[in-house]
């Protein structure tokens, strides 16, 4: 991060000024307890903890300025600062938002409902075969996290990637306003948060506030397989389609394997390797070749990608007697039946076991039903379903299907049901931990 003296931000941030105004800082932290030298220490009040009572704190540890809001202040240590201010939350995102202006680097925001974190992870392998390239870090995607990324960056990358996430309206807006992206891609328009926007139609414009400060020669980069994305209209900048079926730019050839996917674009021979499983990454892989295009990126260049993948998303753990797919990230109707479509790929017995997918509102039960159709029309092999509705899937799923209301109560029965050899997904919602499970399968197929 560049450095940044008080002085320069105390208007921008309409802000009250207690101590140097000569002080600086370097870094950015909302943790007191982990702040460095010559850093400064944002005050976030949550439902159980309020960052803004350890600022003292947080100079001990060495920070230099402090961002708080309601304290009292105290005698503050020679030659640091604190800014008080209305809100702290409002106040990251314009100093955000300020930082962004100093930079001279582009940024490519990546929204939709799923594959978010797939396709900024592809996008990253496709561009750093020419660039250096920053991407957000784990799920630094909201109001919160996406500043934090923005300090993080300097001049001396070329392009950020920033994964935009959202449960409301303007959330969107509001983080692009601080990115101010010069290109966006929207992988699709899901039932992801339906509970809270009401509508997919609500979605598309929740997901569509990524371009409220695009210019005219701004790049929205759209699946235009998916039906809402689709009919967005005109626009007063540069659209352009990728998909399977439909768009501009459309992958064919599509190869799949347990480790990676293999396709061609349009007319073209040569083959695009990415080493990343799943033919939803496929789709996810037609829209980052549009950017890479756009960016100078030659199609030899991505015979072969390499791609480091975030956790917890279709990692393969081979065990000596078992193999189990932890997709347990996260989890909605379509990043599940995709799982299930990998799953499917794999030789032996294919078993699903699958969790509540939250924030699904009224669409919910028919959503999970769902789900157990799809696997049973996949032929997997055996479904067990876990939480609210589990007696649900297992009636829809029929013969072949085990249920268990918690956790616990899988942890202790689910290997009377498990086989020597078996191929194991593992999927639901963040709020479901279902990484717990690593542990009672590895006990059960041993560990290479």
């Amino acid at each position: 991060m560049k450095t940044i003296l008080v002085k320069e931000i105390v208007e921008h941030l309409d802000a009250t000024l207690y101590g140097s105004a000569e002080a600086s800082f370097d870094a950015v932290f909302i943790d007191s307890r982990i702040v460095t030298e010559n850093a400064l220490f944002i005050g976030i009040k949550g439902e159980h903890f309020n960052g803004n009572e350890h600022y003292m704190d947080a100079f001990r540890n060495g920070a230099s300025v402090a961002v708080v809001e309601e304290v009292e202040i105290g005698e503050i240590p020679e030659g640091k600062a604190v800014l008080k201010v209305k809100s702290t939350y409002r106040a990251i995102l314009d100093l955000a938002y300020y930082y962004r202006k100093m930079l001279n680097l582009k940024i490519i925001g990546i929204t939709g409902s799923t594959g978010k974190t797939s396709t900024k992870d592809i996008l990253h392998g496709m561009l750093s075969k020419k660039y250096k390239v920053f991407k957000t870090s784990g799920n630094y995607n909201n109001e919160l996290g996406l500043p934090l990324m923005i300090f993080s960056l300097d001049e001396t990358y070329d392009y950020a990637i920033l994964e935009m996430g959202m449960s409301a309206p303007l959330e969107i807006h509001n983080l692009a306003r601080v990115a101010q992206p010069d290109i966006a891609l929207i992988t699709n328009i899901g039932l992801s948060h339906i509970e809270f926007l009401g509508s997919q139609e609500n979605i598309l414009k929740a997901k569509m506030e990524i371009t409220d400060f695009f210019e005219e020669d701004s790049l929205l980069v759209l699946n235009g397989d998916d039906e809402y994305l689709r009919n967005i209209g005109d626009k007063p900048y540069r659209v352009v389609y990728g998909g399977l079926s439909r768009g501009d730019y459309i992958a064919r050839n599509i190869s799949i394997a347990e480790d990676y996917v293999e396709f061609t674009v349009n007319r073209n021979k040569e083959i695009i390797r990415l080493d990343i499983p799943g033919k939803h990454n496929v789709q996810n892989g037609i829209l980052c070749y549009i950017v890479a295009k756009e960016l100078g990126i030659k199609d030899e260049d991505l015979s072969h990608v390499s791609i480091l993948k975030s956790s917890m998303r279709m990692d393969v753990i081979r065990l000596d007697q078992l193999t189990i797919i932890n997709d347990c990230y996260n989890a909605n109707p379509d990043s599940t039946k995709a799982a299930i479509d990998y799953l499917a790929n794999f030789e032996g017995r294919k078993v699903a076991v699958i969790g509540t997918m939250k924030e699904l509102g009224e669409e919910s039960l028919a959503a999970h039903e769902s789900v157990a159709y799809y696997a049973k029309t996949r032929e997997i092999d055996l479904f067990i379903a876990i939480g609210e509705y589990m007696d649900e899937m297992t009636a829809v799923y029929g013969e072949g299907a085990v249920g268990f209301s918690t956790f616990e109560e899988a942890e202790q029965n689910i290997g009377k049901h498990l086989k020597r050899e078996d191929v194991v997904l593992i999927k639901a919602s963040r709020g479901m931990y279902f990484e717990r499970f690593i542990p009672v399968l590895e006990q059960f197929g041993g560990k290479e």
